[in-house]
């Protein structure tokens, strides 16, 4: 996967934890997609995904796998949950879950484990 993307390394302690929900939000939304590239309409598609983008389906996401994170994987959920740009949004709790989700799938994609992301998507399905 990293050829196609062209992933260099980097030091993910450099970026800020929003980086990682962006491309989290954006690893998602093209995962989301792709398992449903057969409807052929994207029409069709946004609206068998529309559950598993929004902040409420990420949010119970995130609590059907908490069990099974790592502890550096929990400290990236914490973090991002905590963030500036989780909290914008008040205390809406599913806004600041999906954050965490998300900021977890892009940390995992930017480190390259993608054993891990493929296993965290498939118990989420």
């Amino acid at each position: 996967m990293d050829d196609i993307f062209e992933i260099s390394d980097v030091d993910l302690k450099e970026y800020p934890i929003t980086y990682f929900a962006y491309i989290g939000d954006a690893v998602l939304s093209l995962y989301s997609k792709l398992r449903y590239i057969e409807l052929k309409k994207p029409s069709e598609i946004e609206k068998r995904i529309k559950g598993m983008v929004s902040r409420s389906g990420q949010s119970k996401k995130l609590n059907k796998i908490l069990s099974i994170l790592t502890e550096d994987e929990k400290a990236i959920v914490k973090r991002a949950m905590n963030s500036k740009a989780a909290t914008r949004h008040g205390n809406d709790r599913d806004y600041r879950n999906s954050t965490g989700f998300e900021a977890l799938i892009g940390y995992l994609f930017l480190k390259k484990d993608f054993e891990r992301l493929k296993k965290i998507l498939s118990e989420v399905e």
